[in-house]
């Protein structure tokens, strides 16, 4: 009897994955989110000429049960929240790297260079060839690195050779880095007695473990590489799908465009921020440009993904490096040139050094971030998890239209079993005037906050992970929240 029952049960779950398999019914087509923004003109449809043969589907049903039975039910990728670039394509660029601090000082000192000392942790022996790997994405500087003499030390290095003793960390010369992994450069290609043999820059990695390429290409003195604009949106696009890299678009006005020009040439020509646009493809477009959307053409900035533009020249940015289909394809940046104003080089690299996130989190963050007092809250490890309660509870507030710590109590046990060992959950919450765009929106909910010494001293005070995002009632009111773990 059993056995009959298992036969069964096996029929069953082939017939299930033959209805799984079957070709669907027609429906119609979902809208695309509004922040998506347009990927690739349709092609033409062609009329389908398959049928649906049920032995076909009935092997692909045993086969997808076998697969079943070897994998049983483990989840395949990263779980949802987890923010994580794409893979870079080919192999790992490997330099040689001197493991000793005395033959790499010789070495410098004959080459007349700067010495590029890394610090890493005594298991991470791989760290030299991420940072190669990664400096290879700027020509000029990883020509720069392969100039200079290299190190490549463990953080556990003691100092050789003099009468000193202890770890090389803990010299004076490197206390910027804390005792902690990172870059130092030394300068032995200067001829001036003062600045050679001095450690001249100090870098630490960025919380994801990569490397700011613009700081250590100005540490290096690399060559600034030149600002490559492309002219074609859906090229543009092409070029930064295959190369898993952020799409910036600068909307310009038809014809002459002051504030472009104005922005073009007291900001993007700044050294460092060069570097980094370098790792991005970058667009330049006219307010009127068009695309091939289906069977029709559409300007691009009236796109319900650039809304927020308000039809105003300034920058967008599309995601097309991170994986999450929340993000992918996304506009996740937006910054019209409001009041005839451009974005300064420190506002600048305020929005490229963004993290990972959602068009809405990351405009808010970047208000934080540019407020003139520096709030320290926006500078910890920006945490997903909590980005997802910060967006929940906008979204609640949004629907009842009324801004508050609500449900505080149940919530904050919530996220306190969510957060690092020691750490204790905060909660800020603000609104906007109603009818505001979201950057100015955001800007006033951190205005808000200022006026607000209990507010004030949550977002200001440092904090090891946060999240932050807002959302926009019915009532045209944006509603934003910060949450911290401290």
């Amino acid at each position: 009897m059993f056995r009959s029952m298992r036969f069964v049960f096996l029929g069953l779950v082939i017939w299930s994955s033959c209805r799984l398999l079957a070709p669907p019914a027609q429906s119609e087509a979902a809208s695309p989110e509004p922040s998506a923004a347009p990927a690739k003109p349709a092609p033409a449809e062609k009329p389908s000429t398959s049928t649906w043969r049920p032995g076909m589907y009935l092997a692909q049903g045993v086969r997808r049960l076998l697969q079943w039975l070897h994998h049983g039910h483990r989840s395949v990728g990263a779980p949802l929240g987890e923010v994580k670039p794409f893979p870079r394509p080919g192999k790992p660029v490997s330099l040689h790297w001197h493991r000793q601090y005395g033959p790499a000082t010789r070495d410098a000192q004959r080459r007349s260079s700067v010495l590029v000392i890394l610090f890493h942790t005594p298991e991470d022996a791989t760290a030299p060839d991420r940072l190669s790997t990664q400096a290879a994405e700027i020509p000029e500087l990883s020509d720069a690195l392969q100039r200079a003499a290299r190190a490549a030390l463990p953080v556990d290095t003691r100092l050789e050779g003099t009468s000193q003793s202890g770890l090389l960390l803990d010299h004076p010369a490197f206390a910027g880095l804390n005792g902690r992994p990172g870059v130092a450069v030394i300068d032995y290609c200067t001829d001036d007695p003062a600045r050679r043999a001095r450690v001249t820059a100090t870098l630490a990695p960025m919380p994801d473990g990569s490397w700011d390429l613009g700081r250590l290409a100005e540490a290096l003195q690399a060559k600034v590489p030149p600002l490559r604009w492309a002219a074609d949106y859906f090229q543009a696009v092409k070029t930064a799908t295959r190369r898993q890299q952020l799409l910036l678009i600068m909307f310009r006005t038809p014809g002459a465009c002051p504030l472009g020009d104005r922005f073009e040439k007291e900001t993007l020509s700044d050294a460092e921020i060069r570097f980094r646009l370098a790792r991005m493809v970058c667009l330049k477009l006219p307010l009127d440009a068009t695309v091939l959307e289906g069977n029709r053409r559409v300007v691009l900035i009236e796109h319900p993904a650039f809304a927020e533009m308000q039809h105003l020249p300034g920058l967008a940015i599309v995601d097309y490096a991170h994986g999450d289909p929340r993000l992918y394809g996304q506009v996740v940046s937006v910054f019209p040139f409001l009041e005839r104003q451009v974005y300064s080089v420190e506002q600048m690299k305020a929005i490229l050094d963004l993290p990972a996130g959602t068009l809405t989190q990351r405009t808010l963050i970047y208000a934080v971030r540019t407020h003139p007092e520096r709030p320290a809250s926006a500078y910890g490890q920006f945490d997903p998890a909590l980005a997802a309660e910060a967006e929940s509870h906008s979204q609640y507030q949004a629907r009842l239209m009324r801004q508050g710590h609500h449900f505080w109590e149940s919530r904050f046990h919530h996220i306190n079993a969510r957060l690092p060992a020691g750490c204790v959950a905060f909660e800020v919450c603000a609104e906007s005037w109603p009818g505001q765009g979201l950057l100015q929106a955001a800007v006033e909910c951190v205005r808000c906050w200022r006026l607000s010494p209990g507010h004030w001293r949550s977002v200001s005070s440092p904090c090891r992970v946060y999240g932050y995002d807002m959302h926009r009632g019915a009532n045209g009111v944006w509603y934003a929240t910060g949450i911290f773990g401290r």
